[in-house]
């Protein structure tokens, strides 16, 4: 509504100068949507295709009220939770039903962006039409049961028994994990169906399972207790992309190799080769830019930039960072260049690599993702 009423505003505005034969250019431009006061009396709402009390709820409930602080004008801002299709209905919902004005944002995660890549049929939305305001990493560590013999990287090829996996989805975040196991060339049985990473770790206490990830908070809290009684090994964590789309040491877990050089500790040499790259593209989209905060790809420039500057001075509250804590998981926010380059990257995926992707799920897990 609001960028409907903008644009009849000006249309008139030529049609009484062409009337009047002119009026002061500083009156003209008085009555411009600036960043300043485009959000002045506003609402907006940030989209979450999620139900209550999940993560990327959490993050954006966390974010709404800096956001109210930071973004000139002071909007009030409305969470919308839309749940199902494991938030392939609420990211439809927002481009199909959502104005352009920049009174709409959509929070995704990992949720969102797998789908997208390995092009679900029920996908509607396109993060290339869409443009990202800010971001946040998370990470993950996968660990081993001391009873399987494993203590380093030259110990996976020879277990003292056989590796059990247990997952959720291998079009979700599974992928990486499993994806980290055909590059280390792993010999591990997977199996997919539990209901969440929680019972995931719990099939691991109770021995149903042998190798395990959490992500970064969830392996802090509840992993970590396991590493110090001694009934947990950690092997490698994920690790994050760099701006130029190499693998580097997770910042949460300094101490812990990456895989990449997990793998090097393994086999003297980098990885390399179509599984690698398909690992490094599924990092990148599920663990690097693992949250996003978006607008439409055509709201009105004065939003947008409201919406990065107030980003900025967000990612620069110390309050924000110091209370963030479990929300944050210790990782910096995303904005600005950095942010745009990283997305860039994920969206610059190679289409062979998601081929590559879609016959390996289609030859391991016989889930069909070609045309």
């Amino acid at each position: 509504m609001k960028k409907i009423i903008s644009r009849n505003y000006l249309l008139l505005g030529v049609v009484v100068l062409a009337f009047l034969g002119g009026c002061s250019q500083g009156e003209s431009e008085g009555e411009a949507e600036t960043a300043e006061n485009f959000y002045e009396n506003e609402t907006m709402e940030f989209v979450v295709p999620f139900g209550t009390g999940g993560g990327t709820d959490v993050f954006a409930r966390y974010m709404a009220p800096y956001y109210n602080e930071h973004l000139a004008g002071q909007p009030e801002i409305q969470i919308v939770n839309i749940p199902g299709g494991g938030s392939i209905n609420g990211a439809n919902e927002f481009v199909e039903m959502r104005e352009a004005n920049g009174l709409n944002t959509l929070v995704t995660s990992a949720s969102t962006h797998v789908p997208y890549f390995l092009d679900d049929p029920n996908v509607q939305y396109d993060l290339n039409e869409m443009r990202p305001i800010a971001g946040l990493p998370t990470g993950g560590v996968v660990y081993t049961s001391p009873d399987t013999g494993i203590e380093s990287a030259e110990d996976i090829q020879n277990p003292e028994q056989n590796l059990i996996y247990a997952g959720i989805s291998a079009t979700g975040l599974d992928l990486v994990t499993l994806l980290a196991y055909e590059v280390l060339d792993m010999d591990v049985q997977t199996v997919l169906g539990y209901d969440g990473r929680g019972p995931s770790r719990v099939a691991f206490e109770n021995g149903e399972s042998n190798i395990d990830y959490q992500t970064t908070t969830a392996y802090i809290s509840n992993v970590e207790p396991l590493v110090e009684e001694g009934s947990a090994q950690p092997l490698f964590a994920f690790g994050q992309l760099d701006e130029n789309g190499e693998v580097v040491r997770d910042p949460a877990f300094p101490d812990l190799p990456s895989l990449k050089e997990f793998y090097v500790e393994a086999y003297g040499e980098e990885p390399s080769g179509e599984a690698w790259e398909a690992y490094k593209s599924s990092l990148g989209f599920s663990f690097t830019v693992q949250k996003v905060l978006w607008t439409h790809a055509d709201a009105p420039e004065a939003s947008v930039e409201a919406l990065n500057n107030a980003s900025e001075a967000i990612k620069e509250d110390e309050e924000f960072n110091n209370e963030g804590g479990e929300v944050l998981g210790g990782y910096e926010l995303y904005t600005g260049e950095n942010l745009d380059n990283l997305v860039q990257n994920m969206l610059d995926t190679d289409e062979a690599t998601i081929d590559w992707i879609k016959d390996f799920l289609q030859d391991n897990y016989d889930i069909e993702r070609n045309d």
